[in-house]
């Protein structure tokens, strides 16, 4: 079975090629992963980080850095009471990578921004690309999904019940209502029929 911190231990090395050993970098990867570990996350965590990744086709990406540290700090500042929570995550992202001395942060501050709506336009493919792999957990396997909709309700757990049924449906329906659930042919084709399905399971769970 693998150790408690082999999540941690993988994307240690991800940083690290990443990062190509630039001053303060182990600093501000202590620092992610203290912040994905949060004891309000249940799906906002390493593991997702992890998926995201995985979800990643490098050859697919024009600008592979850029991507890459949009997903880093995507969700990097994850407070579920607060509505702001992308707009801080592309600031706290900005401020690290310019620490760093990495070029492209703007590109890196407007995907994290574009995770506030999935559904809009993206700006190039790479934003389609990386949207598209943040999404995938909905076109997950049937398990995993219902996984999921555990993780995320337990990180909505102070909203009550009633209200929670109701800001979810209309979540659901929105996306359902979509002629497509992915902005890439790949993501569409591969995973589309399947969140189709989930997300009908989970409508009918709550209703």
């Amino acid at each position: 079975m693998p150790s408690a911190d082999a999540p941690k231990d993988r994307l240690r090395r991800r940083w690290q090629a990443d990062t190509e050993g630039r001053a303060g970098a182990d600093t501000l990867f202590d620092d992610l992963c203290a912040r994905y570990s949060e004891p309000h996350r249940h799906y906002h965590t390493l593991t997702h980080l992890e998926a995201l990744f995985a979800a990643l086709d490098p050859h697919w990406l024009g600008h592979p850095a850029a991507v890459h540290f949009s997903a880093w700090y995507h969700d990097v500042i994850y407070d579920t009471a607060r509505s702001d929570n992308e707009e801080l995550s592309a600031a706290h992202a900005g401020v690290a990578l310019r620490a760093m001395g990495l070029g492209d942060v703007t590109r890196v501050e407007h995907m994290i921004r574009a995770t506030k709506n999935h559904t809009a336009p993206p700006a190039d493919p790479d934003e389609a690309l990386f949207l598209d792999a943040d999404f995938s957990i909905l076109g997950a396997p049937p398990a995993r999904y219902e996984a999921y909709v555990v993780e995320i309700r337990a990180e909505y757990g102070w909203v009550p019940e009633e209200a929670w049924r109701a800001g979810r449906l209309a979540f659901l329906t929105k996306t359902a209502a979509a002629p497509r659930l992915f902005h890439t042919d790949a993501f569409e084709a591969r995973l589309g029929a399947q969140a189709r399905a989930n997300i009908a399971w989970e409508r009918a769970k709550l209703a």
